[in-house]
């Protein structure tokens, strides 16, 4: 994952070194790629990082209540324009009952939304939808807060479900992460921080159909 964009920024650089760019349109393009990658290896040196001090146990979530239908509306506004761009709808209906989660990291439940939405973009088509829904939900007579993404996707194999969530899996092994952006720490990251709220995170997804994922998290809050 580190050896891609280091070879890249190397060959691009040598290459504006040595004047193979025969115009300064070639030599922008050639800075482009630099400064695309840089920042790519960027994010995953971040989501490494990331995700090494969760699994250390090492992650402070600063615990407060937190309005689930706000923190919908604010994810859905965040990818509503991008959504446009690719020709995706993005649909997200607020309920008209208030919908608290007792106890939660409100920046971190905002970033596992970013990266499952991310990831959902990535992968669903022009003309095709992704959908965000959040209600309540009982659980072996536990109150729970369920959050699902569903989008259109292409989804995901049977026998690369249970995987998902390791570090650096692609289930689609002919697709190139470089060009998606991602890193492939994203739901390893969600996984974490989920568990770390004392939920769960699950995933339904059928070839050629699309994908959900669901966030199930205590409805009361939970004993430290």
């Amino acid at each position: 994952e580190l050896r891609t964009p280091l070879s890249m920024l190397q060959g691009y650089s040598e290459a504006l070194l040595d004047d193979i760019a025969d115009s300064p349109e070639e030599r922008k393009e050639l800075a482009h790629v630099i400064l695309d990658e840089s920042l790519r290896m960027g994010r995953l040196v971040k989501d490494l990082l990331d995700l090494a001090r969760m699994e250390s146990g090492h992650l402070d979530l600063s615990l407060r209540e937190v309005d689930i239908n706000s923190l919908m509306t604010r994810v859905y506004r965040k990818f509503a324009v991008v959504s446009k761009e690719r020709g995706i709808q993005l649909n997200y209906n607020a309920g008209n009952e208030a919908l608290i989660l007792p106890s939660g990291d409100e920046d971190c439940l905002e970033q596992v939304l970013t990266n499952l939405l991310d990831n959902a973009m990535r992968h669903t088509p022009s003309g095709m939808s992704i959908d965000l829904q959040a209600d309540e939900t009982n659980v072996q007579g536990e109150n729970m807060i369920r959050i699902k993404i569903t989008d259109q996707g292409q989804g995901i194999p049977a026998d690369d479900l249970p995987y998902i969530f390791e570090r650096f899996y692609k289930a689609d092994k002919a697709r190139k992460r470089g060009s998606s952006g991602g890193t492939g720490l994203g739901l390893a990251i969600v996984k974490n921080i989920v568990e770390a709220h004392y939920g769960t995170v699950q995933v339904q997804s059928i070839i050629g159909q699309g994908t959900t994922f669901s966030i199930i998290l205590p409805g009361n809050s939970p004993q430290v």
